[in-house]
């Protein structure tokens, strides 16, 4: 059965809930694989925005850091009438453009790599986003609540570890916060999205992403074209952002338009009977939150009763057709095996609707359950550098499709000559 959904007036008490479950027990220390030095560690802020009419006020008092016990701090801060009313909110990032970045105008949350005088990865969250927006997480009226599941990243097809990526939580309890402060060479803009929006079944997209730089470090501009000859582009699941609040650094390259507006005719009439879209509407603004970021996503929103996270994400696969068949038939069995497992470790109030425990009210031992549950699958999945598993099969089906396209090729390429010859050879 689906999960309830939780009303809008509940969302918030759903929320202080499964934050105070989270504060309670951490996600274990992913170590480093052999050969992977790199960590990473990101900020997942959370916010109320107050509902009209509504004002947003803080209780230095009964939420701020002289109360000592963060789970006091979440039970005054979620018992304030606003709150329960208000609307939770998720800041996001968008990286700025820059040649050669791997994550060039990605979605992603504040944070970066872990330096050698970080004292651990909670620090280097901090750290870098105070570096990169301004904010500090420090602050009386900011609370880190926990951690969600590390993960190893690799390159596409699981082969190489790049990193281990650590997720944070944080609640900012002030709405009437200091603002922003962007940094020009690493943000190109910050937005406010509602949770409501992360979970809307009609804002799914599709990224389509240049398949030619994902095999390792290597590539020439000899090889890309090859690459994207032969495997086209890679398909990923994403989901548009409808911002609640966005700001713009006002000192970025990519602010405003660098030359006019387009006026020919294929830029301007040719969209208007085909699916491309104008020139003027450059393709930085677009807001898809897609890859390791909607992953995080969904750890957050798999601990949200209400939530069912396994709709906002795919199976990446390729965009020609019969690598896209081989990739399916090859990867059925392990697609619905996985899928099994994750419906089978949400508890019964998790998934069924009018159950002991409703929207936001997991008991302890039932979210440690859970919670121990998810962990162990993360924990597993990431011994195989994550989706490896899905990545093997893919591997397969890429390989045998290509042996099948060099074998029809020949195939085309004898009967051809045949047919030339015999086209050529005179009658006797």
């Amino acid at each position: 059965m689906q999960p309830k959904a939780a009303s809008d007036f509940s969302r918030s008490q759903e929320l202080g809930q499964t934050l105070r479950n989270l504060n309670r027990s951490r996600y274990p220390y992913v170590q480093n694989p052999p050969g992977c030095k790199k960590r990473a560690s990101v900020a997942l802020i959370i916010r109320i925005r107050p509902t009209f009419p509504d004002t947003a006020t803080f209780d230095t008092s009964a939420c701020g850091l002289p109360v000592g016990s963060d789970q006091a701090r979440l039970n005054a801060f979620f018992a304030q009438e606003w709150v329960q009313r208000g609307d939770p909110e998720v800041l996001f990032i968008k990286r700025s453009a820059r040649k050669g970045d791997r994550w060039t105008s990605h979605i992603a949350f504040p944070g970066g790599g872990r330096d050698p005088e970080d004292k651990d990865d909670l620090a280097a969250s901090i750290r870098e986003t105070r570096e990169e927006i301004g904010l500090d997480l420090e602050a009386d009226h900011c609370l880190n609540v926990g951690n969600l599941s590390e993960r190893i990243v690799t390159a596409w097809l699981g082969k190489t570890p790049l990193m281990v990526l650590c997720p944070f939580v944080f609640l900012q309890m002030r709405f009437d916060a200091e603002p922003l402060t962007l940094q020009p060479s690493e943000v190109h803009s910050a937005h406010w999205v509602s949770l409501r929006a992360l979970t809307s079944p009609y804002l799914s997209n599709y990224v389509r992403s240049d398949v030619s730089g994902r095999f390792g470090r290597s590539g020439s501009d000899f090889i890309r074209p090859i690459a994207r000859l032969l495997f086209g582009q890679v398909l990923i699941k994403g989901i548009d952002l409808i911002p609640t609040e966005s700001i713009y650094c006002s000192s970025g390259a990519d602010l405003l338009p660098s030359g006019p507006r387009a006026s020919t005719f294929t830029s301007t009439v040719l969209p208007l009977l085909s699916s491309t879209k104008p020139s003027w509407e450059k393709p930085s603004q677009q807001l898809i939150l897609w890859g390791l970021t909607l992953g995080i996503v969904s750890d957050f929103l798999r601990i949200l009763p209400s939530c069912d996270p396994s709709k906002l994400w795919a199976w990446p696969t390729l965009s020609h057709l019969d690598y896209q068949f081989s990739i399916w038939l090859l990867t059925y069995a392990y697609r619905k095996q996985k899928l099994q497992e994750i419906e089978s470790s949400y508890p019964a109030s998790h998934t069924e609707a009018g159950g002991a425990s409703g929207p936001g009210e997991l008991d302890d031992t039932t979210f440690t359950t859970f919670q121990a549950r998810s962990r162990k699958e993360v924990q597993d999945s990431a011994l195989l550098e994550m989706l490896g598993g899905y990545y093997d099969r893919a591997r397969t089906a890429v390989f045998l499709t290509l042996l099948l396209r060099i074998g029809a090729g020949s195939l085309l390429v004898a009967w051809v000559v045949r047919k030339v010859r015999k086209h050529r050879t005179p009658k006797l």
